[in-house]
């Protein structure tokens, strides 16, 4: 194993949440646009304005996983009506940003595809619009699944996808097979950019093919520098579209694939300034917690490296 599993998860969230952060006005010079990274002011340190509210509702959602160890509408929904959020729970959103929503359910399911994908078309009832694919939604999880089972390999990923969504006609299949073209000559992001909303102005279903662009992006991003999460999620804050949720799924990609210790130390160090930075740190280690079924935890284990196996794999000491 190249990486532990619970640096993937870490590097998951931890990157979804630093790819988002890139786009904010504010932070992106004080935090994360030089050599050096100074502490914010501490009024900014204690909100999370960094955050959409698509992935304030991720947070909800691993939340309620770690409270339930499964998924629980009702419970995720009372979590988030706590939040000061404009968007309600079942709002009508797009498939970028349900997936943005849904990361905490492709980890915590990711060794079983057939019960992840089962988990992710319920919640694409709730979280989509009704004239979504639901099938769009789960494109994201399966690449995170298969980074976290030491399946994913960058040649081929799109290639895979596109197996794994069969015969679905949705617009995001021609959008990745172009992304996979555009790699392999080597085109720039202004270029996958302009492709991309050409083929959705073409379609049929405008709206609908401009829903996909963002995760579309978010391929291309991590798929054109896949080991280096800099470049990656940089590149993703520059597009110009959605870029706060391509910035985040960017990350979510780049950081399961990297884990943890591919996020460039100043940004780590940048986020544990920010309260939400600290809060995802916090939910990754506990969401592996309760995957793993580690039983109450004591407070001085948080953070430490667990072995995890099968019963009386390792022999009592």
């Amino acid at each position: 194993m190249k990486y532990s599993l619970l640096s993937r998860f870490r590097g998951a969230l931890l990157g979804s949440f630093v790819g988002e952060s890139l786009v904010c006005v504010g932070y992106q010079n004080r935090l994360w646009g030089g050599v050096s990274f100074t502490s914010p002011k501490p009024e900014e340190a204690q909100t999370n304005q960094t955050l959409s509210d698509w992935s304030q509702l991720a947070t909800c959602g691993t939340e309620s996983l770690i409270r339930c160890g499964k998924v629980n509408l009702e419970d995720w929904w009372l979590l988030f009506e706590k939040t000061p959020s404009s968007v309600s729970f079942k709002s009508a959103g797009t498939s970028s940003e349900a997936a943005v929503a849904t990361l905490p359910i492709a980890l915590f399911f990711h060794e079983d595809e057939v019960k992840l994908r089962q988990q992710l078309l319920a919640c694409a009832d709730v979280l989509q619009h009704k004239s979504e694919a639901p099938e769009a939604i789960s494109v994201v999880a399966y690449a995170i699944a298969l980074a976290l089972t030491e399946k994913l390999d960058v040649a081929t990923l799109i290639p895979q996808t596109l197996d794994y969504l069969g015969t679905s006609q949705i617009p995001l299949k021609r959008q990745l097979e172009q992304v996979q073209m555009l790699l392999e000559q080597g085109a720039g992001l202004d270029t996958t950019l302009t492709h991309l909303r050409r083929d959705a102005q073409k379609s049929r279903g405008e709206p609908l093919g401009r829903s996909h662009i963002a995760i579309a992006l978010a391929f291309y991003c991590f798929l054109a520098t896949p080991e280096d999460f800099r470049l990656s999620v940089s590149r993703a804050a520059r597009s110009q579209y959605q870029p706060q949720i391509t910035a985040a799924l960017t990350g979510a990609l780049a950081g399961v694939y990297n884990s943890i210790i591919g996020i460039p130390v100043g940004w780590r160090l940048a986020a544990n300034r920010i309260s939400s930075g600290i809060q995802r740190l916090q939910l990754a280690d506990r969401l592996f917690e309760v995957w793993a079924g580690v039983y109450d935890v004591p407070p001085f284990a948080q953070g430490q490296l667990l072995t995890v196996a099968a019963p009386r794999v390792i022999q009592p000491r």
